[in-house]
């Protein structure tokens, strides 16, 4: 059975890498980390990319590479950064071309997370309140994916989108 074109949603350390591998496991689909694919096109690294071009030019160039990467199969997970819903017409595109799980994880998890790293860009300085302010705005467009889940069990997921394609 072909599920079709699978994006993974969600916050920065929500999981999206981690989940995109068991599921490209279990189901034999390539995995594409859509930051990777952009730090390969631009041949610099996201944070390099923010402070060298600035946000907008990163959000112009996640969207052309989400729509690049969409179009070589419809049999691949894809995982998406945390803000290539929220711009542009990511969330709608996503919708209208494969199915969209959002990977829901709690505000103390992702600011445990988010501490231990330094490279990104939108979670520089007080994470905790980063955090919250990336949360107000990108949780109502994060709502609006196809499936939302808490858990992280691929066989719960699989029959979730089972039962979309039925």
């Amino acid at each position: 059975m072909s599920l079709g074109r699978i994006y993974l949603i969600g916050m920065p350390g929500s999981g999206k890498s981690f989940f995109g591998r068991k599921l490209s496991e279990e189901l034999d689909y390539q995995l594409i980390d859509l930051d990777k694919a952009i730090e390969e096109k631009e041949g610099r690294a996201i944070s390099d990319i923010f402070a060298d071009s600035g946000e907008v030019y990163f959000r112009e160039v996640e969207n052309l590479t989400l729509k690049e990467v969409s179009e070589r199969s419809k049999h691949q997970i894809i995982s998406t950064g945390g803000g290539a819903p929220c711009f542009l017409d990511g969330l709608d595109y996503m919708n209208a071309h494969g199915i969209t799980v959002f990977l829901e994880t709690k505000r103390d998890l992702l600011i445990e997370r988010l501490a231990k790293k330094n490279h990104r860009p939108l979670v520089q300085g007080d994470t905790e309140k980063r955090v919250d302010e990336l949360l107000a705005k990108r949780l109502p467009i994060y709502k609006k994916a196809q499936i939302s889940i808490a858990h992280r069990e691929v066989d719960l997921l699989l029959n979730a989108i089972k039962s979309l394609k039925n």
